[in-house]
């Protein structure tokens, strides 16, 4: 009788391929939805801790009945300004350049105080930072006024984790690293509009050069009225009187701020609603660094009141001609046009976020010197993450249309006078 054959046991070389082929497939459609998953969840944290911030910010308008600063500097009193333009303020923004001048006087790197981060410490469940935080002095200061008191720059230097996004890897472990700014409408000083001109790489030399202002929203009888951009934005640079940080300021002035100093936002001064004015965004060249020219050489994290590193602008180029690279060293309304259509919006408000201007959202993302770029980028791959006035957060694409974007910024773009009044926004036209 013949045997039985054995069953045979294992694979043939055939077979051990195929399955390995089969396997290979697996994976590589695995591995994009699982970078995929990752990256969401990496957007989800990101909008819960814009969530935080948002909220935390309300509480404390919801108690002062106006929105912090977004940086406060110390106006000074040995030497006083006589106008906007020689302030504290318009110093810190390098007289029209990109970076922070520590040549000049007054110098504004001595008389930076804090940014926004500071004002809401105690509603972000930090009240040990916020009750040793001397706020007469500078965010870069060394000492305190007695034993029992931590530095500022030791506080600024503690790592918060609400104020990281996790896809922010422009970050540096166990130091004072930020990923988030707030609408700062079109200028970085509302009382002195400077120009910024996009840098197309690090150290581009075009960044900057032009020194005359280029966004003033006159009026249409060329009456230059700063109090139009506080229609362009929520938070903006403040300063104020300290007879603590200057004993020459006199007891009636101290805790004021000079008439060019002190723009800020009541609730009730959002015309345009609440849910359709953003409050804050995402930047990956603030926060921490050694010092760059951005900031006049010095330390800087989540305290630094900085325009370029607390703060985040929608591109000015919507007072340039399009085209042009270069601001235009006339009036605003030159550039909008005189002639107004109540049926439709002014198309340069669409520069706002125009590819080719080195200012549209995301463009940061191929610049690495911290301070270079107070427009939005984020390290996510197209677009960024939002918060509203009203606590609710979005992410909304780098391709958004940049009229939309710039109704999106303005909280009272309804109440612009003419040629710059906005329309009513349609919130289809951002809704994700």
């Amino acid at each position: 009788m013949t045997p039985r054959p054995r069953p045979r046991r294992g694979f043939t070389l055939i077979e051990l391929l195929v399955v390995i082929s089969i396997i290979g497939v697996l994976v590589g459609l695995l591995l994009p939805a699982i970078n995929s998953a990752r990256e969401a969840g990496r957007r989800t944290q990101c909008l819960n801790n814009m969530r935080q911030l948002a909220l935390a910010i309300n509480a404390f308008a919801a108690r002062k009945n106006v929105f912090p600063a977004a940086g406060t500097f110390f106006e000074d009193n040995t030497t006083p300004a006589t106008s906007a333009a020689t302030s504290i303020l318009y110093t810190a923004l390098g007289s029209g350049t990109t970076g922070i001048s520590t040549t000049a006087t007054p110098n504004p790197v001595s008389n930076a105080g804090y940014s926004w981060v500071v004002s809401i410490l105690g509603d972000l469940d930090q009240q040990d930072m916020a009750n040793n935080w001397t706020i007469h002095q500078p965010y870069w200061s060394t000492t305190a006024p007695d034993t029992s008191t931590t530095p500022n720059m030791i506080i600024g230097r503690a790592a918060l984790g609400v104020l990281r996004c996790p896809d922010d890897n422009n970050y540096t472990p166990n130091e004072g690293n930020l990923s988030y700014v707030v609408n700062g409408g079109f200028s970085r000083y509302p009382f002195s509009p400077s120009p910024w001109v996009g840098l197309k790489a690090d150290g581009d030399a075009n960044g900057g050069t032009a020194a005359s202002a280029s966004l003033t929203f006159d009026s249409p009888n060329n009456v230059t009225a700063p109090g139009d951009l506080q229609k362009s934005g929520v938070m903006f640079l403040n300063s104020v009187y300290d007879n603590i940080f200057d004993s020459s300021v006199a007891s009636a002035q101290n805790g004021r701020s000079p008439a060019w100093g002190g723009a800020k936002t009541t609730p009730g001064a959002i015309t345009d609603g609440m849910s359709a004015t953003l409050l804050i965004g995402e930047n990956t060249l603030v926060g921490y660094t050694t010092g760059t020219a951005y900031s006049g050489s010095t330390e800087t994290n989540w305290s630094a009141p900085f325009p370029n590193f607390c703060m985040f602008i929608a591109s000015d180029d919507i007072c340039e001609k399009i085209g042009s690279q270069q601001k235009s060293t006339g009036a605003c309304n030159t550039n909008f046009g005189t002639t107004y259509q109540n049926t439709t919006d002014n198309s340069q408000w669409g520069q706002a976020n125009t590819v080719g201007t080195y200012e549209n959202i995301d463009y940061g993302q191929v610049l690495t010197i911290k301070g270079t770029f107070p427009m939005v980028t984020s390290g996510h791959p197209t677009g960024a993450n939002f918060a509203f006035c009203d606590g609710h957060v979005t992410f909304l694409t780098n391709t958004i249309n940049g009229t939309v974007y710039s109704k999106l910024v303005t909280p009272a773009g309804s109440r612009l006078p003419t040629p710059y009044k906005q329309l009513p926004l349609s919130q289809d036209s951002f809704a994700q």
